[in-house]
C-alpha cells in the first residue's frame, strides 16, 4: 500500500470523509517542503498593518535569525484605515508568492485583522501546485484554515515576524519547518528551576483521557468567525486547538456556547487549549459586576463533553510560543498532559 493510499485511509478514519454541512469534502493531505538556512521565503501582511514603518524591519530581521533571506511583498508597506492596504493588494502578495519557483516558504509580519476578507481573492489551484509553509497566528487562523480546507495543505500556527520570540519559539520553529523528522511532543512548558512550583504555564487537566486525530484550530475568534462560510473547520474526528488573547470570560464563553450549539465541540476527538491570555474582567467598567473566571468557563463548556482536554499548553498570544501543524496527525493524552504529532510535516 503506499503511503498516500495509507495516510488517505488513517484521514478518513479518524477525520470523517465529509466536513460539517458538506461544505468541504475531506482534503487530500499535502505536505509542503522543508524550509532550509538561506532559503528565501516572502514577508506578507495579510491583515492590519504596521503602526510603524520600523515594525517591519523588526519582523523582517526577527525571520532572519532562522537563516532565511526575507523578501518582502510589494504591498506590505501600504495602508488603508486599521488594514495593510486594499484587500486584492494584499490577496496579490499571497497569491504572487505562491506563484514565485524561487520563494521557498511564506511568513507573515502580524495579524491583527483582516485575513477573512481575502479568502474568495486567493489562488488555491495554484496552492495546490505549489505548496509551501505558511505561518502565523491569532488573525492568520483565517488563512491557515481556508489554505487547508481548500487545498489540504498542512499551515503553521506559530508566530509571525513581529510576535516578540525567545530561545523556545526559536526552537520550536526550527524543529517544526526546518526539518523532515517526526515532530513528535509539542508545546510542553519550559522547564521549571528547580525549587519553584510551575504557575504561569502550569499544564491542567480539564479531562482526562487519550484522543488521536489531525489538529485543527487555531485562534478561537477566528474560527468561530468562520461558523457558515465555504472555510468552516471540519472538527470530527480531530483534536481541536484553541487560544484567544484580550477577550472577557463572558465573551470566550460566547464563542465556546456557539461552537457548542454547532456541534463543533461534540464533533471533535479530544480538546488542546492554549493560553487565553488577559482573558480577565476589565479593570475599568467591567462588563459585569460578577463574573466566572476564565477556568470555570473552560471547566463548564468542556468537562460535560467527557472528552479528553487540556488546557494552558504552550501556543498562543506567548512568548514562548509553540508552532502547531494544522492537518497533521496527533495524539492528545490528556492524562499525562502531552500532545504528541505522530509524523513529519514537511517534505
Amino acid at each position: 500500500m503506499s503511503y498516500l493510499s495509507s495516510r488517505r485511509q488513517v484521514l478518513g478514519f479518524f477525520s470523517g470523509a465529509i466536513a460539517s454541512g458538506g461544505q468541504n469534502p475531506a482534503p487530500t493531505i499535502l505536505k509542503p517542503p522543508v524550509l532550509r538556512v538561506g532559503d528565501r521565503v516572502g514577508m506578507v501582511a495579510p491583515a492590519s498593518n504596521a503602526y510603524e514603518l520600523e515594525e517591519l524591519a523588526i519582523a523582517k530581521e526577527t525571520m532572519e535569525l532562522y537563516g532565511l533571506r526575507v523578501e518582502l511583498g510589494k504591498h506590505v508597506r501600504a495602508q488603508y484605515g486599521y488594514l495593510a492596504g486594499r484587500d486584492e493588494e494584499r490577496a496579490a502578495d499571497i497569491n504572487a508568492m505562491f506563484r514565485r519557483s524561487d520563494i521557498r516558504g511564506i511568513v507573515t509580519f502580524s495579524g491583527g485583522y483582516g485575513c477573512s476578507r481575502l479568502l474568495p481573492l486567493l489562488d488555491y489551484d495554484q496552492m495546490r501546485r505549489s505548496p509551501k509553509v505558511v505561518i502565523g497566528h491569532s488573525d492568520i487562523t483565517a488563512l491557515l484554515l481556508a489554505i487547508y480546507a481548500k487545498t489540504g495543505i498542512i499551515g503553521f500556527h506559530g508566530s509571525s515576524g513581529l510576535t516578540g520570540v525567545g530561545p523556545y519559539a526559536r526552537q520550536q520553529f526550527q524543529r517544526t519547518v526546518m526539518s523532515t523528522q517526526r515532530l513528535g511532543q509539542i508545546a510542553q512548558p519550559p522547564t521549571t528551576p528547580n525549587g519553584q512550583v510551575e504557575r504561569q504555564n502550569r499544564l491542567i487537566t480539564l479531562v482526562p483521557g487519550i484522543a488521536r486525530g489531525a489538529l485543527i484550530g487555531g485562534n478561537l475568534t477566528l474560527v468561530t468567525n468562520l461558523l457558515g462560510t465555504p472555510y468552516e473547520p471540519d472538527t470530527k474526528g480531530k483534536i481541536l486547538f484553541l487560544e484567544d488573547v484580550g477577550e472577557e470570560p463572558y465573551r470566550i464563553d460566547r464563542m465556546l456556547t456557539q461552537l457548542w450549539l454547532a456541534r463543533k465541540l461534540q464533533d471533535a476527538a479530544g480538546i488542546a487549549l492554549g493560553h487565553f491570555t488577559n482573558c480577565v474582567p476589565k479593570d475599568y467598567q467591567p462588563s459585569f459586576w460578577q463574573t466566572l473566571s476564565l477556568e470555570q468557563v473552560l471547566r463548564d463548556r468542556f468537562a460535560p463533553l467527557q472528552k479528553p482536554c487540556l488546557y494552558n499548553l504552550m501556543f498562543g498570544h506567548v512568548r514562548d510560543n509553540a508552532v502547531l501543524p494544522i492537518g497533521a496527525i496527533a495524539t492528545l493524552d490528556a492524562s499525562r498532559q502531552t500532545l504528541t504529532v505522530e509524523e513529519s510535516v514537511c517534505t
